[in-house]
């Protein structure tokens, strides 16, 4: 279920004015390009359950997306006083690694929706928890973007189109939770195959995931 106390946490970290070191342009995209590693990886993941038919894993889905959250959501907080950029040269390394996880989460959304009823059939409380934990991701990474966008001054190109990529975000979000209610409505259900010897989980949690 949606967590409606986690809007709460966004308008705290987001109004905050605790004295809080600026970030440097460098660690800012840094940081985004660890948010897009991390967010690649879950759509592989994702992807591979899909293909392998085995939903073991499955709960590493939202132990990674947990992540992400909890990795935006202390950005914001030290970002606070990170003031605008002005040189156009950190602008561009901000503003591809802002790109970069823009991406991830664009793909992640697309797996999570070509997945829907693969995910649901193997594990049914997906219908309800994915479509929760996207909500949340969502939530979260408006927040990030939306400090993120307010680094680039408003008359740059960057401001423009940080934006139109955070709005996009925001479609593939719906989309995601839709392809999971719209599956449930439909009563479709996936025709799977039994669980290879090697399960897929064992081999994920061998692989490790990334950490910050």
């Amino acid at each position: 279920m949606y967590r409606p106390f986690f809007s709460l946490i966004v308008a705290i970290c987001l109004c905050t004015r605790r004295t809080v070191a600026a970030l440097m342009s460098g660690e800012i995209a840094n940081s985004l390009n660890e948010l897009a590693q991390q967010g690649f990886a879950v759509k592989d993941l994702v992807l591979e359950i899909n293909s392998t038919f085995d939903g073991g894993p499955i709960p590493d889905i939202y132990t990674e997306m947990d992540t992400i959250v909890t990795v935006a959501l202390t950005n914001v907080k030290f970002m606070t006083n990170t003031p605008i950029i002005t040189n156009q040269a950190e602008e561009q390394i901000v503003y591809e690694g802002y790109s970069n996880f823009v991406q991830s989460l664009l793909e992640l959304m697309d797996a999570l929706s070509s997945s829907a009823a693969q995910l649901k059939s193997l594990n049914q409380t997906t219908i309800n928890k994915i479509p929760s934990e996207v909500r949340i991701l969502q939530t979260a990474v408006d927040a990030y973007f939306y400090n993120i966008i307010g680094l680039f001054p408003a008359i740059s190109s960057y401001n423009t189109q940080a934006n139109s990529q955070k709005a996009q975000v925001d479609t593939h979000c719906f989309r995601a939770i839709w392809a999971f209610d719209l599956d449930h409505s439909n009563g479709n259900k996936a025709t799977h195959k039994p669980r290879s010897n090697k399960s897929l989980h064992s081999r994920w949690m061998k692989r490790g995931s990334l950490s910050f």
